[in-house]
């Protein structure tokens, strides 16, 4: 199955409300004469980060993460004016042998739309539905379900060391490099790297493991920063029950009995 959002430079078509954990999240990264796209995986008040491939980076110059207006539910605004905008992001972790790479932009709001990163241990086992969604040559943000064919070690940064990747039945069309891997919930499994001819001449696509995304943000602390931002959004049903320790004051001491006549 294929969606078709529309061109994320106008923002014209509206996104469903199903699609906030995965379209909303995607952006596009521009590093020099290269371009991919991205998936926010946490954002606070004055930093977000935003999960994409190694080999998008791999250009000179400063890095980019481009927001548009889908990004923060204002692609029915009529002014599009300042659209989008592209901000200057920092590298902040990279593993070239499993092709993956984490970007922070500071000094800009909290993003409302964060994709979910997965936590346990494991990958999508071999015939398990997942869903794609990456921005094709840089013009439409699109998103198509496919299947697992199986989990395979490969050494992308030649002598790097070996990194699990995920083989799925698509492969993916140029641009799309950086994009989320996501499970039918919207929990991001893989990172979009490429496609190859692995498996009898058949080409496949290619896409940086679960495991690989867990190791890059737990080695550079920043699963801390991923669950703080997760935090902020979990839903707030009641007060909050305070857990700090009172002490009690004493309970006065009664005074003796006043003795009566014997």
């Amino acid at each position: 199955m294929l969606c078709v959002v529309g061109t994320p430079s106008r923002g014209e078509s509206p996104v469903r409300p199903g699609d906030d954990a995965t379209f909303r999240p995607t952006v596009i990264v521009t590093r020099g004469t290269s371009q991919g796209s991205g998936t926010v995986i946490a954002s606070i008040p004055g930093e977000t980060l935003v999960l994409t491939a190694a080999h998008v980076l791999e250009a000179g110059g400063p890095a980019f993460v481009e927001v548009h207006r889908y990004n923060l539910a204002l692609e029915n605004k009529r002014n599009s004016d300042g659209w989008p905008k592209k901000i200057p992001a920092e590298v902040v972790a990279i593993d070239a042998a499993a092709d993956v790479a984490v970007l922070r932009i500071e000094g800009f709001q909290a993003m409302p739309y964060v994709a979910k990163v997965a936590v346990k241990r494991g990958e999508p086992e071999p015939g398990s539905g997942v869903i794609s969604v990456g921005i094709d040559r840089g013009a439409k943000l699109t998103s198509w379900s496919t299947r697992i064919i199986d989990l395979a070690q490969f050494d992308m940064a030649k002598g790097g060391g070996d990194r699990p990747f995920l083989l799925t039945e698509t492969p993916p069309d140029f641009g799309r490099s950086g994009g989320g891997l996501f499970r039918p919930d919207g929990t991001v499994v893989g990172v979009c790297v490429g496609r190859a001819d692995v498996i009898k001449g058949r080409r496949v696509g290619i896409f940086a493991s679960t495991a690989s995304i867990q190791r890059i943000l737990r080695e550079h602390d920043l699963d801390l920063k991923v669950a703080r931002s997760a935090a902020r959004r979990l839903p707030r049903n009641g007060p909050v029950e305070r857990t700090r320790n009172t002490v009690a004051p004493p309970t006065p001491t009664p005074p003796p009995p006043v003795p009566g006549p014997r």
